[in-house]
């Protein structure tokens, strides 16, 4: 059975919460229609920038915390 490192696992769990909640711009929510370069809503941009931060995340995941045994020839069962 292949099981990950405890330290990997939690880093890993640590920066799924913090991307869940930079998720959820607290800050922007009574932030008046200011707008980036002229024409990005800021909501939009910081939503741009989390989906790029889930992206590594989950690059990092697959990366670190794969099951090796998955990758193999499947069992012939008769």
């Amino acid at each position: 059975m292949y099981r990950t490192r405890p330290a990997i696992a939690a880093i890993l769990t640590l920066i799924f919460l913090l991307v869940l909640f930079l998720r959820h711009d607290y800050w922007n929510w009574d932030t008046p229609g200011y707008l980036l370069f002229g024409f990005l809503p800021v909501g939009l941009w910081w939503q741009a920038l989390v989906t790029i931060l889930a992206s590594i995340m989950m690059w990092l995941m697959v990366t670190l915390a794969w099951p090796s045994h998955l990758e193999g020839p499947p069992a012939n069962n008769p």
